[in-house]
């Protein structure tokens, strides 16, 4: 008699867990079917839904590198007290250090001097040019090239549907951009990493 009353005890049991599994499921189905695709999105993954803000904030400007853009000729992007473009064989320069700054999504990016406070931009006619303010001309597509160098181009100016890229020729002169093209090795850049108070920035 003990034992058939176990047994029938252990029938209920198992019988009020798998209702209730069931209840709660149920309930789980309702409150989901009330989500949109991104709240839905949050509550199934909180990790996509952190990186997505992270994003958010570095589209938003967040995201700035103070570097050096150091070109496969052999000379580093300068940009002085005059707006004016060159490249140096001296990577103590203080005209050297660059802040590049993300300004939106798809890698479009503004280069600013450090020390001389210039944006580098690029007209229409593919002339680069230092400017004290910004404007949508200071605007770069920064493209990753498969040899682990960077190029630079100009975001919002082609020529003939070409890209028009920042470059330095073998003398360290900036060449129009309507003569360069992505697999010259002048439009080939390695941002380096540099500490700005390390450099002579007086």
């Amino acid at each position: 008699m003990r034992k058939w009353m176990l047994t029938w005890n252990l029938q209920n049991l198992f019988s009020g867990l798998y209702l209730h599994a069931i209840f709660l499921f149920g309930s789980v189905c309702v409150v989901y079917s009330d989500c949109t695709p991104e709240q839905l999105a949050a509550i199934m993954n909180c990790s996509k839904h952190e990186r997505h803000t992270r994003n958010y904030d570095y589209m938003e400007g967040g995201d700035v590198r103070i570097r050096q853009l150091f070109s496969r000729t052999q000379w580093f992007l300068t940009i002085d007290d005059n707006g004016t473009i060159n490249g140096t064989q001296d990577p103590t320069n203080c005209y050297s250090i660059l802040e590049i700054r993300t300004v939106s999504e798809g890698g479009i990016l503004a280069i600013k001097g450090v020390k001389s406070q210039y944006y580098i931009t690029m007209n229409k006619a593919g002339q680069l040019q230092g400017k004290r303010l910004y404007n949508e001309n200071c605007n770069f597509k920064e493209v990753f090239l498969e040899n682990y160098f960077n190029a630079y181009s100009s975001a919002k100016w082609t020529k003939n549907r070409k890209e028009m890229f920042i470059t330095l020729s073998q003398k360290g002169r900036p060449m129009r951009g309507k003569k360069t093209r992505r697999e010259h090795i002048a439009s080939h850049f390695i941002p380096m990493k540099c500490r700005e108070e390390e450099r002579r920035v007086d």
